[in-house]
């Protein structure tokens, strides 16, 4: 399986303009135009995004060639988001025509770290673990190598993606420790079984390869 892990686009906030959920920019939001664009060859099977508005409009760019619903789900806000805050549906579902708000209730712990593991588990682990499986063959060696080939998209926040990678490699999350994520950045990971062993390949890290450089930020 691949899976995708995205950031969202410039957001108000980054431009420093301070609002409680902020809106993209015209910049974010020819950033995610442009994400679109790179993944225009690719048919993702889920997409997935935050409850925060500037995820939804970069989910809605990104997707503008998928012909999947987007999954709007509370478990991938930013680490750090009131517990109390409610998402303005109607400002979702005007930015993000595809929205559709997911069914499965993914419990919301204080600690991001938790929360990220229950993302996987609920959103990721079984698409790519329990099968079915597109391919399973056997090398020379007699090793056994299974994998859906399914493609799912997550768009999320910084310091929560942090804690998905984390989380995905095994590494412990230290807040001290930079993880660095520009907006639209790709981190992409095959997840596939090994002789029945659950394994992680991660291949590319905060890649903005379609961005011109003018755009990073």
């Amino acid at each position: 399986m691949e899976l995708y892990i995205v950031r969202h686009g410039q957001s108000a906030a980054n431009a420093g303009i301070e609002k409680d959920d902020p809106e993209l920019t015209e910049l974010g939001l020819r950033q995610a135009d442009l994400l679109g664009e790179r993944f225009k060859e690719i048919r993702f099977d889920r997409i997935y995004a935050s409850t925060l508005l500037r995820a939804a409009q970069t989910a809605a760019g990104a997707a503008k060639y998928q012909t999947a619903p987007i999954g709007i789900v509370p478990a991938l806000v930013e680490a750090g988001t009131r517990a109390d805050f409610i998402p303005d549906e109607a400002a979702i579902r005007r930015e993000c025509e595809k929205a559709v708000f997911h069914e499965k209730k993914i419990p919301c712990p204080d600690d991001p770290g938790a929360r990220a593991k229950l993302v996987l588990e609920t959103l990721v682990f079984p698409e790519a673990y329990d099968g079915p499986f597109d391919e399973d063959r056997t090398d020379a060696n007699g090793d056994r190598l299974r994998d859906t080939h399914k493609k799912i998209l997550i768009v999320s926040h910084a310091v929560f993606i942090a804690h998905l990678l984390s989380q995905l490699v095994g590494f412990p999350f230290d807040r001290n420790m930079i993880v660095s994520q520009d907006n639209t950045c790709v981190n992409l990971f095959n997840l596939f079984l090994f002789n029945d062993t659950r394994r992680v390949r991660f291949r590319r890290f905060n890649d903005v390869r379609h961005l011109p450089e003018g755009m990073i930020t």
